[in-house]
């Protein structure tokens, strides 16, 4: 634990680092279509039926024993058997609402869906009263695999200030308590997956696995009876795949922050554009770097004002502009520019022709 405490600060120090690093630097932000990776615009009237659950360890009352030298303590565990449903709900909760807010879905609700899934126990034809509503697809979705661990971590003795240090400093500072550093550690272990099925032909359409283990440490204290419940553990490692599956099928909004160049040289129009930028006026900004391109063919501000284009919307225009710097310059940045916009445009085309079509 001592090694993770110095593994943190040496993380604090990086990360504060950067943020300076950042803080120093001109950026624009540039805003693409992502497409869905599996093409369901032929799709688009979807059920969701509501999370399933295929087995589940019992709660069988497990404790937690805490024990080193002459001590021992038993805490009561943070795993309980409802605690499956509970966050199959909530994640079927999740992905409607998700799903509902892309627009790219007409969709039925899973509470109606489960409806007509659980009346095929019973002989009824429900998939085709659902085909009368319309629906094209189904989505289904179960954990496969749940489990935890919950046990404790004794690490070295605990040390303590020396009340005789205050006295005589030749001795020491720090000497060691009869306590020790102790921590439990709880996993929460659950593999779960999706699949979205054709309704008339029974096709997979789209499907993904996942697999998630997320830990939490928790400080032992003489007080400690009941372990935090690990719900919001399941619950963290699920919403991991639900994102994803939100992103599998349908196209997103991607943003990008991209690092303006900088020149010194005092020119007026340069340096207006950057106070632009730095103050939110985007339009204001490319008008001072275009002047500033067209009037001394500086690089910067070539680069500058095709990333300024892009901001505000005009791929097209900043592709060209960008070409014309790097053509003038020949420089291996403008190229990688023109390399990302382009992918960009492409990767637009095609989210826009999922969602047109």
């Amino acid at each position: 634990m001592k090694n993770l405490k110095k593994i943190t600060v040496t993380l604090f120090v990086l990360i504060s680092t950067l943020i300076m690093f950042s803080a120093c630097s001109t950026t624009v932000t540039v805003s693409y279509l992502k497409p869905a990776k599996y093409d369901l615009t032929q799709y688009k009237n979807l059920a969701i039926a509501s999370m399933g659950v295929e087995t589940v360890p019992p709660f069988s009352g497990k404790m937690v024993t805490v024990r080193y030298d002459d001590f021992e303590d038993v805490l009561f565990s943070g795993y309980s058997r409802r605690i499956a449903s509970n966050v199959a709900e909530d994640f079927t909760d999740n992905l409607y609402i998700d799903l509902y807010k892309t627009s790219y879905f007409n969709i039925i609700k899973p509470a109606i869906t489960d409806v007509y899934i659980d009346s095929l126990k019973f002989g009824v034809n429900s998939l085709d009263k659902l085909r009368n509503l319309g629906i094209q697809a189904l989505l289904v979705s179960q954990i496969d695999a749940f489990n935890y661990q919950e046990y404790p971590i004794v690490g070295d003795y605990k040390l303590i200030v020396n009340p005789a240090y205050a006295t005589d400093p030749t001795q020491p500072q720090y000497i060691e308590s009869t306590e020790r550093e102790v921590t439990i550690m709880q996993q929460a272990i659950v593999s779960y997956s999706y699949r979205v099925v054709d309704i008339n032909t029974g096709e997979i359409l789209a499907s993904n696995s996942f697999s998630q283990t997320i830990d939490n440490e928790v400080d032992y204290k003489d007080n400690l009876v009941n372990l935090p419940s690990m719900e919001n553990l399941y619950k963290r490692a699920l919403l991991i795949g639900e994102k994803q599956i939100v992103k599998d099928l349908s196209p997103q909004f991607i943003s990008t922050h991209i690092t303006l160049k900088k020149n010194k040289s005092g020119n007026p129009y340069f340096d207006a554009g950057m106070n632009a930028v730095n103050q939110g006026a985007l339009k204001v900004a490319y008008d001072n770097f275009n002047k500033a391109w067209n009037s001394a063919d500086m690089f910067e501000a070539g680069y500058n004002s095709a990333l300024l284009l892009e901001a505000l919307g005009n791929r097209d225009a900043a592709i060209a502009r960008m070409k014309e710097v790097y053509n003038y310059y020949s420089n291996v940045d403008a190229y990688n520019q023109i390399t990302r916009m382009e992918k960009y445009r492409y990767s637009d085309d095609v989210a826009q022709n999922q969602i047109n079509n």
